[in-house]
């Protein structure tokens, strides 16, 4: 460009979209060339609402990112918020549970992030609703071992607690529903270094 004399360049086009191209070619609305020079690879990534299992890694890690961008303390995100999280229609997929997370640690004052200070009020009345296994991530295309799924759940859950409750073991059980006694073969079984 402003040149006289010709250059030769080698470039790669990397181009993303949320529309279905091929429709949008048999309907006329997308130059048909444009579409066959641009999709020598393609990949179809799957929306947040068909991968739910990533959403509260995604969350957790977005916590961190923004915790430390604005320089505030968040330890985690409150059970009710996660839930909310987990059934929540992510229309704007990533993008939108980024800006979710990224306003709610901006406007909250921590340490958890609650429900509240995600903005996402009308979750929290189909909580008391929906059953809990409306929050589970559905089943993979390839299966799942489910003896791993069971033992990494409750490694999550009792790792959560035993950090919620400071490292105490009682108020871990207790926020758990647990007895002390169920509660520490529980964390030996599957903690067995902690």
């Amino acid at each position: 460009m402003g040149s006289t004399r010709q250059s030769r360049v080698k470039i790669r086009v990397v181009a993303a979209t949320n529309k279905n191209l091929p429709q949008a070619v048999r309907q006329g609305r997308f130059r048909d060339d444009l579409f066959f020079r641009l999709g020598v690879v393609t990949i179809a990534v799957p929306t947040l609402n068909q991968r739910r299992e990533d959403i509260l890694l995604l969350a957790r890690h977005f916590l961190v990112e923004f915790a430390e961008k604005f320089g505030k303390t968040f330890t985690g995100i409150a059970p009710e918020a996660e839930w909310a999280l987990l059934n929540h229609h992510w229309e704007g997929n990533v993008r939108e549970l980024k800006n979710l997370l990224e306003r709610g640690i901006l406007l909250s004052s921590g340490p958890v992030l609650t429900l509240a200070g995600l903005g996402l009020k009308a979750e929290a009345n189909e909580m008391a609703a929906e059953p809990s296994t409306a929050a589970l991530p559905p089943l993979p295309f390839g299966g799942l071992d489910l003896g791993a799924f069971q033992t990494n759940f409750e490694r999550h859950y009792i790792q959560e607690a035993l950090n919620r409750a400071g490292g105490n073991e009682s108020k871990a059980a207790a926020l758990l529903h647990l007895n002390h006694h169920t509660f520490r073969y529980r964390r030996k079984k599957v903690l067995p270094d902690a």
